[in-house]
């Protein structure tokens, strides 16, 4: 089991750093849609005005 995980250790790794920067954008998106962004980056923008108001774009 060691030597397996020596022999892997750069891809597992790699697939916890991937994990972790995949985990923090969704966190990042779902705030954004949970404080009323619509989450294109422009708070002005009339999409976000119709998420506030409750309607569909």
């Amino acid at each position: 089991m060691i030597s397996w995980l020596a022999e892997n250790l750069a891809s597992l790794v790699l697939l916890l750093v991937v994990a972790a920067i995949i985990f923090f954008l969704v966190r990042s998106k779902l705030k954004k849609h949970k404080n009323g962004a619509c989450g294109c980056g422009c708070e002005g923008c009339s999409g976000c005005a119709a998420h506030k108001k409750g309607g569909q774009i």
